[in-house]
């Protein structure tokens, strides 16, 4: 089933007299029980598209389709509830907020997608390890664990998509594994997966990588 497509994707960037050509016509799509790694250099155009296909910015040129449904130019509002339904995000930062526990912070995830349940959230804690530390706050937890909670806040209302930016950027092998565990665990619940990632790891995990060059798709393998 094709869960999210984009058509034609373009998006500028105009800093002064300067601009930016961060998409130039990318086509993109994910089916269920797939997992989608994109490659390329810092400054490829890689975050640009995530934030593209999530709603978090909207192209220039070109759509993105979720479910079947257009999903660009629709009202921030309207983005943000689909969002919050449909799409798991984990960002480069800022996935947590300090002030709540892991706990807390899973579970207000779960409230913007008014699909409070316990017994997930339970679940979520023990798939990702942190049962024990579920009280902690994000500051009073490691790197890894902090990668981790992350993943369970973008899980936590099983989302159709999970997009991920850079979500093994700054762990250790050992947490690293369990993330690749994670997601494909994801994938095989049916679960699609967009990953950004300069880690050939995790590359290797995934049904299909895209090479992004200058904000175009230069190589599909």
């Amino acid at each position: 089933m094709r869960v999210l497509e984009a058509f034609d994707l373009y998006r500028f960037y105009h800093t002064g007299d300067e601009e930016t050509l961060a998409l130039r016509g990318v086509n993109f799509y994910v089916d269920s029980g797939e997992i989608v790694a994109v490659m390329g250099p810092s400054g490829s155009g890689k975050s640009t598209l995530l934030s593209c296909l999530a709603g978090l910015d909207e192209p220039d040129g070109g759509y993105v389709e979720l479910l079947g449904k257009r999903f660009t130019r629709r009202p921030e509002a309207e983005r943000a509830a689909i969002r919050a339904q449909e799409i798991g995000i984990v960002l480069q930062s800022g996935n947590l907020f300090n002030h709540l526990s892991v706990e807390d912070n899973i579970h207000l995830q779960m409230q913007f997608g008014h699909k409070v349940d316990e017994q997930r959230l339970t679940m979520l804690l023990n798939l990702v390890g942190l049962y024990e530390r579920r009280q902690a706050r994000p500051t009073r937890i490691s790197g890894g664990e902090t990668a981790r909670a992350a993943l369970a806040v973008a899980l936590a209302n099983d989302p159709k998509v999970l997009m991920a930016d850079e979500p093994t950027g700054e762990v250790d092998a050992g947490t690293e594994k369990k993330i690749l565990d994670l997601f494909e665990s994801y994938r095989k619940s049916g679960g699609a997966a967009i990953i950004a990632t300069h880690s050939e790891a995790l590359a290797a995990h995934a049904n299909r990588i895209l090479r992004v060059v200058d904000g175009r798709i230069v190589k599909y393998a």
